[in-house]
């Protein structure tokens, strides 16, 4: 059975958070609702899988720490308008390597590092379109002004580039059998990438989390569980924030001394646009609020998942998680975000 003896500094996102699964805006038809021309989902990043158990529940002295390697893959089919609405907009298939460094710098304090690669391509009827020169936005409502500066990638191809920097510290404590983790982590642009895609990878804003996990296994048992909880600033776009919580449930169940098996949820609500409000401001989506709509725009969600974590050998773990979105608004229908992830503690 295994101890809990600390907990990691921070749920990572799938995509970005994720280590980083980001997905773009679709543009959709919704004659019968009313729309007479399209509305938004986005380019945020649905959650990344609970980084392993006997990681998380691991050494806290310093000089130790993890460092692991990801490899990240997701489709999504579709656009949640509300509840009670989704749309056939359109297939982004999301591919990624993401790297993520722990140390405790000091006892009970960590820092985490990490930068995902991501890579993806949409397939549909709706490409954003930062001018009309490619041959698929020549009969779409044109920008005013246009964006020339800003590269097409809705064309059918894999278009790829580092995404956001994770930058985060935290607090590890005990109390009785519980152990809470205070956490700051900072989400900051590797660089000024295209964000007026549907396969852009990300919204290119910057964001600062506060969040706070608690885990505990209880006694005489090999079950534990996890409960996060953050609540999101992020940078205005044209006077919008899209601050947000997030929440993060796990149930996990240790096997034997190296293998486990979880269960989880992730969710996010927040601030921003909905859907059928942005449209009326976008004149036509020709103007700075379309230009901008992925990073004005809420993405609330919930994801449901399973995992395990398997140690091949002393401080070496794989893991493997798949998770899919049960409920959305104003975001892509995510079929499933897949990792599988190395992790090297020391």
């Amino acid at each position: 059975m295994k101890t809990p003896r600390g907990i990691h500094a921070g749920e990572h996102e799938i995509a970005r958070r994720g280590g980083a699964l980001a997905l773009a805006i679709a543009l959709a038809c919704i004659t019968a609702t009313g729309y007479s021309s399209g509305v938004a989902a986005d380019t945020v990043d649905i959650d990344r899988a609970p980084p392993p158990a006997d990681e998380t529940l691991g050494e806290t002295a310093k000089g130790h720490g993890a460092i692991s390697i990801a490899y990240l893959g997701t489709l999504s089919e579709g656009l949640y308008v509300d509840r009670n609405l989704t749309l056939p907009v359109g297939n982004v298939h999301s591919r990624g390597i993401a790297l993520d460094l722990d140390y405790n710098f000091a006892d009970a304090w960590s820092l985490h590092v990490g930068l995902p690669y991501i890579s993806n391509r949409y397939d549909g009827h709706a490409p954003h379109c930062p001018t009309s020169m490619p041959v698929q936005c020549q009969n779409l409502p044109a920008l005013a002004p246009q964006h020339p500066e800003s590269k097409f990638l809705d064309d059918g191809r894999y278009h790829g580039t580092f995404q956001d920097w994770t930058l985060g510290v935290a607090w590890h404590t005990q109390i009785a059998d519980y152990q809470i983790t205070p956490s700051i982590t900072a989400t900051i642009p590797s660089h000024d990438y295209t964000f007026f895609a549907n396969a852009a990878v990300a919204q290119d804003i910057w964001q600062l989390e506060f969040a706070t996990t608690l885990a505990h296994q209880f006694q005489f048992s090999n079950l534990y569980y996890r409960i996060g909880y953050g609540y999101v600033f992020t940078e205005k776009t044209l006077t919008t924030d899209v601050n947000h919580h997030k929440v993060n449930l796990e149930l996990g169940y240790f096997v034997n001394e190296k293998f486990s098996v979880r269960a989880f949820g992730i969710g996010r609500a927040g601030h921003g646009y909905a859907a059928r409000n942005l449209l009326p401001v976008t004149a036509g989506q020709t103007n700075e609020y379309w230009y901008h709509h992925d990073q004005i725009s809420e993405h609330n969600y919930f994801g449901l998942g399973l995992g395990f974590d398997y140690e091949l050998f002393d401080r070496t773990t794989v893991s493997a998680a798949v998770q899919r979105l049960v409920w959305g608004q104003t975001v892509f229908d995510f079929k499933y975000a897949a990792e599988m992830r190395l992790t090297r503690a020391f």
